[in-house]
């Protein structure tokens, strides 16, 4: 082969594998080609099941699903529908390679949002969701021997929940702790707990504490125990348990201001006061958000209210800079609650 020829074949060479970087860049078989059409396929394939709580997202040819499925069969269902949504073949045939599952449990995300609420040597008075039949009658049970006037239960059965030994064990250390105090509520949401309640001494309030300090994993338990004639004992160790007991000391009342007026109703305020001191024990990171409904009397009434909420929550202290009031024209309560982080 001549200098020439062997000069022409080099840059014909080059001149192909520089046409074939390119289409593998940017062509119809480029990676990132590739991945948007096995995207495309893997979520046309979950819409097609009707599948709309699972996501999908691909990395080069390996899928990641996640989302949070109604139970165990769907999950499978959703980790196979995305495998087989692209013909097979692998790295070759451009399929896809591997399936991540990252999908979590509805059940447990959605809290099976739980709370009993007891008044002083009352009837204790149970709601929210169960993770099936067999536990909800058997924490109607509990708490009928446990509770000495009695108990009042109405838990409802979560669609697709499946039996959870570890969540009623949690439900009934919650409620069994609950039965020894004066008064209190209780309140069990995902894997999150809290307690707070009255306690007659303080050696009862330090044993609730104690017991609750070993919770069925993987759930826990925040408290706020308060002894007759002694200090709180407190158990907020960061956001979550300060949610829990923020969310167990507002109580079962309806939270509204006199009609037309600034002020709260004494129920009301009463309410207010104790979630401002509940608020105190919570981690300094912690920030209570509340929004207040613009009702009729129009956004400067739902202001003047505002300041009076703040003042109510933070004990009449000037500059409580962890408490946020809004207002809001969409939502049905008078007043509405949150915890986050500061930082978040």
């Amino acid at each position: 082969m001549t200098l020439r020829a062997r000069n022409i074949l080099l840059i014909a060479l080059a001149g192909l594998l520089a046409v074939t970087a390119l289409a593998m860049a940017f062509g119809p078989f480029s990676i990132a080609s590739l991945q948007s059409r096995l995207e495309t396929n893997a979520r046309a394939a979950l819409d097609r099941r009707e599948m709309d709580w699972a996501h999908v997202r691909f990395r080069g040819q390996e899928a990641i699903v996640s989302g949070a499925a109604p139970n165990d069969t769907a999950r499978e269902i959703a980790l196979e529908v995305v495998a087989g949504s692209t013909w097979s073949g692998g790295s070759i045939a451009g399929g896809v390679t591997r399936v991540v599952d990252e999908i979590t449990d509805a059940r447990t995300d959605r809290g099976f949002s739980f709370r009993a609420d007891v008044a002083f040597r009352g009837r204790v008075l149970i709601r929210g969701d169960a993770t099936d039949a067999a536990a909800r009658d058997a924490i109607a049970r509990f708490a009928t021997a446990n509770f000495p006037n009695g108990a009042d239960s109405d838990l409802t059965l979560i669609p697709g929940g499946a039996p959870a030994a570890e969540w009623e064990e949690a439900a009934k250390r919650l409620l069994g702790q609950l039965a020894r105090l004066e008064r209190g509520a209780i309140v069990l949401s995902g894997q999150q707990g809290g307690l707070y309640g009255d306690a007659e001494n303080p050696q009862i309030a330090r044993s609730v504490a104690n017991t609750l300090q070993s919770m069925p994993a993987p759930f826990r338990a925040a408290s706020i125990i308060i002894p007759a004639g002694a200090p709180a004992i407190v158990n907020v160790p960061d956001i979550d348990a300060c949610a829990a007991v923020i969310r167990a000391a507002q109580g079962t009342d309806a939270l509204r201001f006199e009609t037309g007026g600034v002020g709260a109703s004494p129920l009301t305020e009463i309410a207010l006061r104790r979630l401002g001191r509940t608020f105190g024990a919570c981690p300094e990171d912690a920030r209570l958000s509340v929004t207040i409904n613009i009702a009729d009397g129009g956004e400067e009434l739902a202001r003047q209210r505002a300041e009076q909420v703040r003042s109510l929550l933070s004990g009449g202290a000037e500059g409580e800079s962890r408490v946020i009031v809004a207002l809001a024209d969409d939502q049905l309560q008078a007043l509405t609650f949150s915890v986050s982080s500061i930082e978040g």
